[in-house]
C-alpha cells in the first residue's frame, strides 16, 4: 500500500477523495462481515414469517433446496424487491410433512408462499439470506384458491366458462380423444371401464404431461391434435394428486385452449372437494377418469335403449296395422267376390241378350244384302257397256292427237329437226357456236352443215 504521503504519478495533488484520518477506524472485510453477522444476529429474532412468491427454485444433489423469495407485483406496479432462501436436507423432511398433510404438493416457481425461517448472513460470501425452518400450508391453498376464484371470475366475465358449454354432446359418442399420461393408472382405468361397457369405442389417444411445468404446453399440445380428428368427445384426466399437482389445470391458456375447443371437452381430474378452473371452461366435468368413461357408456346405453323401445313400437304399430289391413282385406275380398257373381250374372243375361240381337241382325242384315246383291247384279251388264263405249271413245281421241303430233307427219308439213354433233337438239342460237357441224333432219333426208356466222340479233322466241 502507498503511504499517505506518497504521490502517484500522472495525478493532481487535489484529485481523488481526501485521504482518511488516521484517526478514523477502517475494518477488513472480515471484520466488517462479522459486525454485520453480529448486528444481524442481534436484532432479528431466531425464526420469523415471511410471505412472497417463490422463484429460481433449484434442488441440489445433496438434497438442499434454494430459491429466491420475491414480493408479488402488484397491477400497475413492477417489484425487484427480493431475498434469498436456502432449505436445508435436514430441515426439508420436516416442511414436506407439513405439506404432505394438507395434501399441497410440492414447492414450484410462482407459488404464493408464508415460510418460517431465520435470517442469515453468510460471512464466507456477504450474503444475507433466510434459512427455511417451516412453512404455512394453509397460506398456499388460501392463495391457490385465490388465484383460481379470481381467474374463475375473470374467465366467466369474458363468456369464457359457457363457450365450451355451448357445443352439444353426440348421441353417440364412440370416438373419443383422450389426453393423458401414457401408460397411467387414470388411462388404465378409463379404458377398462369403456372396455367393460361392451360397445365399439375407439379411443384415440394422446400421451400428456399431467403435472410440472411442461404439463399445460403438452396438453395444449394434444387439445390441437384432436381438433384435427374426428373425434366426437376430447377426455382429459387424470389420477388423484396434491392441491400444488393439480394446480396445472388452473393455468388460464390451458383453460382458454379447453374453452375454444370445437369439440365437447370432459375432465376427470380425480380430486373429490376443489373442482379446478380446467373443470369450471370444459363441457362436462367429473371427479374421476372412471366416472367420465362410466358416463360415456351410460350415453350409449341410453341411446341403445332409446333406439330398441323406438323399434318395439314401430314393431307393434306395424302388427296392428297389419292386422286391421288384413280384416279390411277379407271384407274387400267377400265383397269383391259377392260383387263379381252378381256382376258375372248380369254381364251373362246382357251376353245373352245381345247374342241374340246380333243373331235377329244378323239374319236381317244378310237379306238386305241379297236383295242389294241382286239388284246390283242385273246392272252389271249396263254399266259394262258404258264403261267401254266410254274408254273407246277416249282411246279415238287419245290416238288423234298422237298421230297430229307425229314428227314424221311434222317433218312432211316443211318443219324440220336441227343437232349439233352430239345429238342435242338446237333450239336458240346459244346452243351452237361459230365453227360447229349441224345435222339438219328434214322429211326426205339429213342435211350436215358447218356453222359459219350466228346471229343473235333477232328477238329470240318465248
Amino acid at each position: 500500500m502507498f503511504a499517505a504521503s506518497e504521490h502517484l504519478p500522472g495525478m493532481d495533488d487535489d484529485s481523488g477523495p481526501p485521504p482518511a484520518p488516521r484517526n478514523e477506524p477502517s475494518f477488513t472485510v472480515a471484520q466488517l462481515n462479522d459486525l454485520i453477522y453480529t448486528a444481524v444476529s442481534q436484532h432479528f429474532p431466531d425464526d420469523l414469517w415471511v410471505e412472497g412468491e417463490i422463484s429460481n427454485l433449484n434442488r441440489s444433489r445433496a438434497g438442499h433446496v434454494y430459491f429466491d423469495l420475491v414480493e408479488p407485483s402488484q397491477p400497475g406496479v413492477s417489484s425487484s424487491a427480493k431475498i434469498s432462501v436456502v432449505l436445508f436436507s435436514q430441515t426439508k423432511q420436516i416442511v414436506n410433512n407439513q405439506l404432505k398433510r394438507k395434501n399441497v404438493g410440492r414447492l414450484v416457481d410462482g407459488m404464493a408462499v408464508r415460510v418460517r425461517a431465520a435470517v442469515d448472513f453468510y460471512q464466507q460470501q456477504g450474503r444475507l439470506q433466510l434459512r427455511m425452518t417451516g412453512i404455512d400450508p394453509r397460506y398456499i391453498l388460501a392463495a391457490m384458491a385465490a388465484e383460481r376464484d379470481a381467474l374463475i371470475a375473470r374467465l366467466d366475465g369474458e363468456g369464457i366458462t359457457a363457450r365450451n358449454k355451448a357445443h352439444s354432446l353426440p348421441l353417440v359418442p364412440l370416438r373419443v380423444g383422450l389426453l393423458t399420461s401414457r401408460g397411467s393408472a387414470a388411462e388404465a382405468d378409463f379404458v377398462q371401464e369403456l372396455e367393460a361397457s361392451g360397445f365399439g369405442f375407439q379411443i384415440i389417444s394422446c400421451d400428456t404431461r399431467v403435472q410440472g411445468e411442461l404439463a399445460p404446453s403438452t396438453l395444449m399440445a394434444g387439445l390441437r391434435t384432436m381438433n384435427r380428428h374426428d373425434v366426437d368427445v376430447i377426455v382429459m384426466i387424470r389420477g388423484g394428486g396434491s392441491r400444488g399437482d393439480l394446480a396445472v389445470f388452473d393455468n388460464e391458456k390451458l383453460c382458454r385452449a379447453i374453452a375454444d375447443s370445437p369439440v365437447p371437452v370432459i375432465t376427470g381430474i380425480g380430486h373429490e372437494i376443489d373442482r379446478s378452473v380446467a373443470d369450471e371452461v370444459a363441457h362436462t366435468a367429473l371427479k374421476t377418469p372412471t366416472a367420465v368413461a362410466t358416463m360415456l357408456g351410460a350415453m350409449v346405453d341410453r341411446y341403445v335403449d332409446a333406439t330398441e323401445s323406438r323399434w318395439d313400437a314401430i314393431q307393434a304399430v306395424a302388427s296392428v296395422q297389419c292386422r286391421r289391413a288384413e280384416q279390411r282385406l277379407i271384407t274387400l275380398a267377400r265383397r269383391g267376390a259377392l260383387a263379381g257373381r252378381e256382376g258375372l250374372n248380369l254381364a251373362d243375361q246382357r251376353l245373352v241378350e245381345q247374342a241374340r240381337r246380333t243373331a235377329r241382325a244378323g239374319r236381317e242384315g244378310l237379306i238386305a244384302a241379297d236383295h242389294r246383291l241382286t239388284a246390283q247384279t242385273s246392272e252389271l251388264p249396263k254399266l259394262a257397256d258404258r264403261i267401254l263405249r266410254s274408254a273407246d271413245v277416249q282411246l279415238s281421241h287419245i290416238d288423234a292427237r298422237l298421230r297430229a303430233n307425229d314428227p314424221a307427219v311434222l317433218l312432211r308439213r316443211g318443219w324440220s329437226i336441227t343437232r349439233t354433233a352430239n345429238g342435242d337438239v338446237v333450239r336458240t342460237v346459244a346452243d351452237v357456236a361459230t365453227g360447229d357441224t349441224l345435222v339438219t333432219e328434214v322429211a326426205d333426208g339429213t342435211i350436215i352443215s358447218n356453222v359459219s356466222v350466228v346471229d343473235p340479233s333477232q328477238e329470240a322466241p318465248t
